[in-house]
């Protein structure tokens, strides 16, 4: 629990200390071919550190600097108050005021407070500009996207080029989407869909009934809209559902689906879509004595042991899409 709390508060001061610190880059800082520090103002540059950019930084600990053109360490946190070009390493974080180009590793955090070029990778990437390149970590957020970001969590303002990928994306002006659908075995499919046209995570709950009791979903999935005409697009899309029967959830009960939809935009916002679907339904769930608690039509593979059942059969998707 101590552990807990000292990497908390660590993540709380590094974001403070990232938004917090000067944004104006200074432009007329001189430059050093290189500098040690063991934590400010403690090292060859002394108190005048950020009146320099370096292009050699070694901070044993703490680095407060102007600048970097080339290369810095830092066994905690590098600060830049000017422009970075290069490679950096941080323990903690790497957090830089000017315009940051090229590579940004840590353990915990990037901060780029204007614009951002190259990789950022750490368990929390921020750019509060546009960053063009690729985010790597848990959580991801550009002001404007002009790249790609791989993580749990993506955030941006917006994408001029590019595509968050992960299990949460959330673009303020990007794509939203609320979908209902039904099919021959989830009679009502409602979806939630959130990210970019090029990839955005779906999150959705269906509705059935098998041997006179009620059969519920809830899944989650991602999919890309390809547009090819004024009215006229195509999704691609898969998911995972897990089943709930007769309110009981437990054990292996799964229903995957990979989807191919027709849309037909009625107007700028309201869509018909239908198509086909492939599905896989692997469960060892069982009511009288038989696997299963959905209605299958028909099977184009299957699979039964004294465990489970796997089965696999093409079905369809017909419904009505509102973007938000």
């Amino acid at each position: 629990m101590g552990l807990q709390k000292k990497l908390k508060g660590a993540v709380i001061l590094i974001l403070l200390l990232g938004w917090c610190v000067p944004t104006n880059a200074q432009d007329n800082a001189g430059s050093k071919k290189a500098q040690i520090t063991f934590v400010y103002p403690l090292g060859t540059n002394g108190i005048n550190s950020m009146d320099y950019a370096n292009n050699v930084s070694f901070n044993l600990l703490v680095g407060l600097n102007g600048g970097v053109n080339g290369f810095e360490f830092g066994g905690l946190v590098n600060y830049n108050k000017g422009d970075v070009k290069g490679f950096q390493f941080g323990g903690l974080a790497n957090i830089n005021s000017g315009s940051t180009q090229g590579i940004q590793i840590s353990g915990i955090s990037n901060i780029a407070n204007q614009n951002s070029k190259g990789l950022q990778m750490g368990l929390t990437n921020i750019v509060n500009g546009e960053h063009k390149g690729l985010q790597l970590g848990l959580f991801n957020y550009s002001k404007r996207l002009n790249g790609v970001q791989f993580g749990l969590i993506n955030v941006s303002d917006s994408i001029s080029s590019g595509t968050p990928v992960g299990l949460i994306n959330i673009v303020k002006n990007g794509y939203k989407a609320v979908e209902v659908a039904g099919g021959e075995t989830l009679w009502a499919n409602a979806s939630f869909k959130l990210g970019s046209r090029e990839f955005y995570t779906i999150i959705k709950t269906g509705y059935s009934r098998f041997k006179d009791e009620n059969v519920y979903s809830a899944g989650l999935g991602f999919g890309s809209l390809f547009s090819f005409a004024k009215k006229h697009g195509i999704s691609l899309e898969l998911s995972g559902n897990n089943i709930l029967y007769d309110g009981k959830w437990s054990g292996l009960n799964i229903l995957g689906k990979l989807d191919f939809n027709f849309q037909y935009s009625l107007n700028d916002r309201f869509k018909v879509i239908a198509g086909p679907s492939f599905n896989t339904y692997i469960t060892d769930q069982e009511v009288d004595g038989n696997f299963g608690t959905l209605n299958i039509p028909y099977t184009i593979f299957e699979d039964i042991n004294e465990d489970r059942m796997l089965s696999a059969w093409i079905g369809f998707n017909l419904g009505v899409a509102l973007e938000l």
